[in-house]
C-alpha cells in the first residue's frame, strides 16, 4: 500500500484529502504544518507528499525546496494542493520542486491522478 503525507493547516482540507486518499487505497498520515512534516519524514518514509502552499510559518514551497535538498533522490513525489491558480503562481510552485499541482477545489480523480503521476505539473 502506498503512503501519503498530507500537509495542510486547514483541518477541513486535510480531512477531505485524507478521506479521498484512504478510499483510493492509500495509507494516509496528516500534519498541520510544514515543520511537522520535516519532523515526520525524519522517522517515517512515505511515497508521496500532498501539501498546501500557504501555511503559517514555513510555506509549502519552502518545504519542497528543503525536502529536495535534504532527501535528493530519496525525495517522495511532491504534489502541491493549492488555491493559487494564476500562471505566475503555478510557475513559482513548479520552480520550488513540485512534481504536480492540484488546484482547490479538486475532484477526487484529479487528486489521485496527480499523486500517481498521470497529470503533469
Amino acid at each position: 500500500m502506498k503512503s501519503v503525507l498530507v500537509v495542510d493547516d486547514n483541518p477541513l482540507n486535510s480531512s477531505l484529502a485524507s478521506t479521498v486518499l484512504q478510499r483510493a487505497g492509500y495509507e494516509v498520515h496528516c500534519v498541520e504544518r510544514a515543520e511537522f512534516a520535516l519532523d515526520f519524514l525524519k522517522a517515517m518514509r512515505v511515497d508521496m507528499v500532498l501539501t498546501d502552499i500557504s501555511m503559517p510559518g514555513m510555506s509549502g514551497k519552502d518545504l519542497a525546496r528543503i525536502m529536495r535538498e535534504r532527501m535528493q533522490e530519496r525525495c517522495p513525489r511532491l504534489v502541491a494542493y493549492t488555491a493559487f491558480a494564476l500562471p505566475h503562481q503555478q510557475q513559482a510552485i513548479v520552480e520550488a520542486g513540485f512534481d504536480a499541482i492540484v488546484i482547490k477545489p479538486a475532484k477526487s480523480a484529479e487528486l489521485v491522478e496527480a499523486l500517481e503521476g498521470r497529470r503533469a505539473a
